[in-house]
């Protein structure tokens, strides 16, 4: 389901590690050939639900490229239904991280609220795919790419003062813009969810998260979303102001080449 992305975005990786490295670094080449191949093993095994190989294979990708976020998707499927709360929440998080340090936006969150943020953004997605699990529907493989997106709507909501799927910015309407605009081509689908939180006091905490996710579930049209069994990419992005007041974009995808 996920096979033809994984391995562009393996091939893509690999090329541009090789391109970048100096002819005499010959042992760092072997080690990123080697935690491809890991990636792709792990991968494999993940779907034919060979659940202990794969954690092997991609715990040993990641010991071998730490900031490497391919192998971190993965682990936190195969830690989400191992019910492995803390490893995928670490697993989660990494991926958010990497969708953080790759962002051209020129739009940002207040620095203090880093830690904060990416805790809570892998919380969501952990509870997302908890959900789509416990209903019997596949996990969502988290994105970095499809969390910029996401994040970008929230600053920019929260920027702007407006509340809304529909942007005010002409280019930016809708998610579907919004995606195209990053990605350079549209999605087969997209499903957007959208909750803002404020009030006195610090709202970034896990109970306020898990509050916006029991609200998402409470209404129709964003449970719909939450639990589509077609979307197989998932895209979390918070905005947070000075005063903790928060705002939390979900993308749920299915990409054109899966």
């Amino acid at each position: 389901m996920y096979q033809r992305l994984s391995r562009l975005q393996l091939g893509l990786a690999l090329l541009l590690l090789l391109a970048a490295a100096p002819c005499w670094a010959e042992p760092a080449l072997s080690e990123v050939v080697h935690a491809c191949v890991l990636v792709e093993q792990g991968k494999q095994a993940f779907e034919q639900q060979r659940a202990s190989e794969a954690e092997q294979c991609l715990a040993e990708a990641a010991r071998l490229r730490p900031q490497w976020y391919l192998p971190h998707q993965w682990l936190a499927l195969v830690y989400q239904k191992a019910d492995n709360k803390q490893a995928a929440l670490q697993s989660y998080r990494q991926v958010q991280l990497a969708s953080l340090e790759s962002s051209n936006s020129r739009r940002t969150n207040p620095s203090k609220y880093t830690d904060a943020l990416l805790d809570c953004e892998a919380l969501m997605a952990w509870l997302i795919n908890k959900t789509r699990w416990e209903a019997g529907i596949q996990c969502v493989l988290p994105e970095p790419r499809l969390a910029q997106v996401a994040r970008q709507h929230s600053m920019e909501m929260r920027d702007l003062h407006y509340f809304s799927h529909e942007s005010p910015i002409s280019g930016r309407r809708t998610s579907l813009d919004r995606f195209e605009n990053l990605f350079g081509f549209r999605p087969r689908l997209i499903a957007e969810n959208v909750a803002r939180r404020w009030g006195t006091g610090d709202f970034l905490t896990p109970e306020k998260m898990r509050e916006t996710h029991r609200s998402f579930l409470s209404k129709t049209s964003h449970r719909r979303n939450v639990l589509l069994a077609s979307v197989e990419r998932l895209g979390v992005g918070i905005a947070v102001d000075d005063e903790g007041n928060y705002w939390v974009t979900e993308l749920l995808a299915k990409y054109q080449d899966e």
